[in-house]
C-alpha cells in the first residue's frame, strides 16, 4: 500500500484518478460513475484517458456476475504511479496536454466499498489485456494481486519479468457507480491543487480530507 495510507482497519487502499475539472460534477451527482453511463456534460468535463483504450474496454465482456462489459465498472488501482499516469505525464495520450498537476486521486478502500453493499470485482492486471483474469471472491484478493509490485516504485517490464506493467495495473472494479460517501480522502500533487480541491469540496458541503502526495506522481 502507498506510504502513509495504512491506518487500521483500512487494509486495501484503492484509488481512481480524474481531472480536477470533473470533481464538481461528481460531487453534484453524488457518485463517481462508470464510463458506460457517465454524464459527459457534467461529470466528465475533461477527458484524461486514452480514448482508444476506453473504446476497447467497452468491447471486453466480464465473465463473472454482475457481468456486462468492463466499461460498466468504475476502475480503481491498488497503487499510485500507474503506467497510465506515466503516459499522461509524458504527453503520450492523444488529446491530453495538461500534465499531472490537474489529476487528483479519489481514494477509498475495498472494505468501505464492501460495507456499502456495492457490487465489485477485481483483476490480476490491466483489464484491457487478453490474459488478465477477473475474480469475484474478495477472500482471494491477497493471493491474486501482486502486492510486492504494488509497493515498488518502479514497475517497468524486465527481461526476467516481462509482465510487470500489466500486473501493476490490476484493478478493483465497482459496478456502475461509487457514492461520494464511500470516499475516504482525495490526494493531489501540489499545495495549490489542495487549495483548489478544498474550495470545490466546501462549495458542495462535502467534508473530505485533501492530502498532498507528490510521491504518488512522477
Amino acid at each position: 500500500m502507498p506510504e502513509g495510507d495504512q491506518p487500521q482497519p483500512m487494509r486495501h487502499v484503492i484509488m481512481h484518478f480524474t481531472h480536477v475539472n470533473n470533481l464538481p460534477g461528481i460531487l453534484e451527482a453524488g457518485n463517481l460513475h462508470a464510463d458506460a453511463n457517465v454524464d459527459r456534460g457534467s461529470s466528465l468535463v475533461t477527458e484524461a484517458a486514452d480514448l482508444d483504450i476506453k473504446a476497447h474496454r467497452r468491447r471486453i465482456h466480464v465473465g463473472v456476475a454482475p457481468g456486462g462489459i468492463v466499461a460498466d465498472y468504475v476502475p480503481f488501482y491498488f497503487a499510485p504511479r500507474s503506467p497510465m499516469l506515466f503516459k499522461l505525464f509524458k504527453g503520450s495520450v492523444v488529446g491530453y496536454t495538461e500534465g499531472q498537476d490537474p489529476l487528483i486521486y479519489l481514494v477509498t478502500t475495498v472494505e468501505s466499498i464492501a460495507a456499502a453493499g456495492m457490487r465489485s470485482l477485481f483483476s490480476d492486471g490491466n483489464c484491457a489485456a487478453a490474459v488478465t483474469q477477473i475474480f469475484d471472491d474478495l477472500s482471494m484478493l491477497d493471493s491474486v494481486v501482486d502486492w510486492q509490485l504494488m509497493r515498488a516504485k518502479m514497475w517497468n517490464n524486465t527481461a526476467d519479468d516481462p509482465d510487470r506493467m500489466r500486473r501493476r495495473m490490476a484493478e478493483f472494479l465497482v459496478h456502475e457507480r461509487v457514492p461520494v460517501s464511500c470516499l475516504a480522502r482525495i490526494a493531489v500533487r501540489t499545495q495549490s491543487m489542495k487549495t483548489r480541491v478544498e474550495g470545490t469540496l466546501a462549495a458542495h458541503a462535502v467534508g473530505l480530507p485533501v492530502l498532498v502526495r507528490p510521491s504518488w506522481y512522477f
